[in-house]
């Protein structure tokens, strides 16, 4: 795979490098300003949308793991944690066998949440994946899983 340290100039040069950005921006807005209303309206941050929806794929996983997931210090994530369970959207339990480490698991109403922001964003996608060619289709998911690789190599600071 070929990596670079910096923009290089062909970045710079190339017009479809700012044409992506205005883009990329336009989807940010859209998608994630619409997500934040609906998620302000509930008092849900969405740092705090973001770890429920690792808790909806996996339940009952342990603070650090849970942290290391969202690129925040323990502390920053325990803080998230203590805000979602006082809505009753996760709960803690202890370790057998250490009740200093807890597992944080999702509830049935933070899953219910999660699933109706998850099912308005598919729904998004999917009004977007329906207006191209089966070709491009195929094309999209892959850019998409390339952009998500790039985005998983980017160190955490």
């Amino acid at each position: 795979m070929l990596k670079h340290s910096g923009p290089s100039s062909w970045v710079d040069e190339d017009p479809r490098v700012s044409e992506l950005a205005r883009i990329a921006t336009i989807l940010q807005r859209r998608f994630l300003l619409d997500l934040f209303r609906k998620t302000s309206a509930k008092r849900l941050s969405i740092p705090q949308y973001t770890l429920l929806g690792f808790l909806a794929a996996e339940s009952g996983v342990p603070m650090g793991n849970l942290a290391k997931q969202m690129g925040h210090a323990t502390s920053a994530t325990t803080g998230l944690v203590d805000r979602l369970e006082v809505a009753g959207l996760v709960r803690r339990q202890s370790v057998k066998g250490d009740r200093r480490q807890k597992l944080v698991q999702i509830t049935t109403k933070g899953r219910e949440l999660v699933g109706k922001m998850q099912a308005e964003l598919r729904h998004h996608l999917g009004e977007i994946l329906f207006r191209l060619h089966a070709p491009d289709q195929d094309a999209w998911v892959r850019i998409y899983r390339k952009m998500e690789e790039y985005c998983r190599e980017i160190p955490r600071s």
